[in-house]
């Protein structure tokens, strides 16, 4: 193996915001539409096939996280479901489960965040990884809530998970989607009263 197979058999191994094949952002907010709040392989899959899946994307990346390379101080990693989004057709596509450091984490599920009220931090972090000034990371997330506002504008959204069933050979859970359903309709109820009460 010459030097330049070596290094392209390393890379899939090197966090993205070290690769030279890749340009910033490494990070950025990633919203979930309103209607596809909780829909997702927590809801649709058995408790171990979801344990396996998300214990993978840890072993792929021995327990670090894919954008920086770093851990968290509680626990090192989290799951993150990639997801793509045609906005004719209105399908969300499952491209991958990743493991992400909290702070990665955190920018990636910006409206959490928001309402968690720890933005600064997240936009310092964003900043940094990508290389950007504040105000960049500040027209990033702007950018991303004003499409997560017209994508929730819709209620007509699937999902697709077919990535997860072909990868893992997994059968979805015979009530998930009626369970994504309830989730979802529990979480823009609270979301709604948060908003209202001012909390």
């Amino acid at each position: 193996m010459g030097h330049r197979d070596k290094l392209d058999a390393l890379l899939p191994f090197v966090p993205y915001r070290y690769r030279p094949d890749r340009k910033a952002p490494y990070i950025r907010p990633w919203m979930v539409p309103q209607a596809l709040w909780d829909f997702n392989l927590r809801a649709f899959l058995a408790p171990e096939d979801w344990n396996r899946i998300r214990k993978d994307a840890y072993a792929r990346s021995g327990s670090r996280c894919r954008v920086c390379g770093g851990r968290g101080p509680q626990w090192p990693v989290e799951a993150d479901e990639g997801w793509a989004y045609d906005d004719e057709r209105r399908i969300q596509t499952l491209k991958g489960v990743i493991s992400l450091c909290p702070d990665c984490h955190g920018v990636r599920h910006w409206g959490k965040t928001m309402t968690e009220g720890r933005q600064d931090a997240a936009l310092v972090w964003m900043a940094e990884v990508n290389g950007w000034s504040h105000s960049e990371a500040a027209r990033c997330g702007d950018l991303a809530m004003k499409q997560w506002h017209t994508r929730s504008g819709h209620t007509d959204w699937q999902c697709d998970i077919s990535w997860a069933i072909r990868t893992y050979s997994v059968v979805p859970i015979k009530d998930g989607e009626t369970l994504a359903r309830e989730l979802n309709r529990k979480f823009v109820r609270q979301a709604r009263s948060t908003v209202s009460t001012g909390h």
